[in-house]
Formats: C-alpha cells, sequence, structure tokens
C-alpha cells in the first residue's frame, strides 16, 4: 500500500521523518537525551497509510526564518516531543503526539503545544503553496514513562476509547513502560 498523495507531500516536506507505513510496520521513538532512563519505544503498527517523524531532532539550530524559532529563554515555545504519527483514516489526518519521560512525567504541555503549531504550519504551507487539502481530524497526547529493565513483562490495560479521544496537551494519557518498551498504535488510535 502507498502512502497517498496528500500525505506523502506533507512527508517529503519534513526533514526529520524515519518511518512511513509503505515501508515499515514498526516506529522506534528515541529519546536523545544521555542522562534519561527511558530511552527506546517500539511502537508496533501494520502498514498502512502513516508516516512518523522526529521534531526533537529536527528543529536543530541553523537557518531559523525567524526570531520565533530560536531557542533559549525568552522563546520558551521552541520545544518539540519525541515522535509525531500521522495517520490518513476516512480523510482525515489523526496525528499522535509521543514524549518519552523518565520517571515522574513534567514538562510535557509546552512540548506539546509547540509541536502542534508546528504541524498545524506545515500542514498550511501545503495548501497554500501546493493547493493540497489535508483536513487535521483529531489529535492525540500520549507520554509514556518509565525507565525500569524489562525483567518482568506485565501488560497494561488498553486506554478507553472515551480518554484517548479526549486528550489535551496538558492532560496527555499517561501509559509507563518498560526500557526497552513496546505498544500497538491500535491502542493509541482506540
Amino acid at each position: 500500500m502507498a502512502l497517498s498523495v496528500e500525505l506523502d507531500l506533507l512527508r517529503e516536506s519534513l526533514s526529520c521523518c524515519a518511518y512511513r507505513g509503505d515501508q515499515h510496520s514498526d516506529v522506534l521513538i528515541e529519546e536523545h537525551d544521555v542522562l534519561a532512563k527511558l530511552k527506546k519505544v517500539t511502537l508496533r503498527a501494520s502498514n498502512g497509510d502513516w508516516f512518523s517523524f522526529d521534531p526533537d531532532k529536527g528543529r536543530g539550530s541553523k537557518a531559523l526564518m525567524s526570531p520565533l524559532l530560536t531557542t533559549g529563554k525568552a522563546h520558551d515555545h521552541h520545544r518539540a516531543c519525541d515522535c509525531v504519527v500521522l495517520i490518513r483514516r476516512d480523510d482525515k489526518i489523526t496525528a499522535i503526539y509521543i514524549d518519552l519521560k523518565s520517571g515522574n512525567p513534567t514538562g510535557y504541555s509546552g512540548q506539546f503545544k509547540s509541536t502542534r503549531q508546528f504541524l498545524r504550519y506545515a500542514i498550511g504551507l501545503i495548501e497554500e503553496f501546493h493547493g493540497q487539502s489535508l483536513e487535521l481530524g483529531e489529535e492525540r497526547y500520549v507520554v509514556l514513562y518509565g525507565g525500569k529493565p524489562a525483567l518482568i513483562q506485565k501488560t497494561v490495560t488498553a486506554p478507553k476509547p472515551l480518554k484517548m479521544g479526549k486528550t489535551q496537551p496538558d492532560k496527555p494519557y499517561k501509559r509507563e513502560v518498560t526500557n526497552p518498551g513496546q505498544l500497538y498504535l491500535a491502542e493509541l488510535l482506540r
């Protein structure tokens, strides 16, 4: 199955894409902070009309278009979560924003908000300059936290559909995972 034209156009406009549903069945989410306890989570997905990108990795410090994109204390909004998975369902895009945290998860709200605005900006550019309409139908926010070694493999209860659909940057779905961890994309799409 190939990516839809609209989703592939958005994918080509981003420089930090690693996984795509027409070539991969997993998404490896990595935390780049050397001090983090939770380093890697594998998101199991089937082939389909989706791709993921790593906004944290893609926000380098060169060639910024505006001082608003500068890093530093005066520009706290220039933050990013660890992964965004975009899935095309029913002619709309579902965005799942994922951040990995060690231990007690905090500091994710600004990362989600900044990444959400970047994605909306990228979709607006595709519509304005390429004439392709991409409707962002649903946005979900997920914090995976932990960092404990995978000694005991416990299965965590899947989130309830009502809860997943009502997540917000400051009220994400939180799930403890082992290090390295894994979960299924389908669990986050309920």
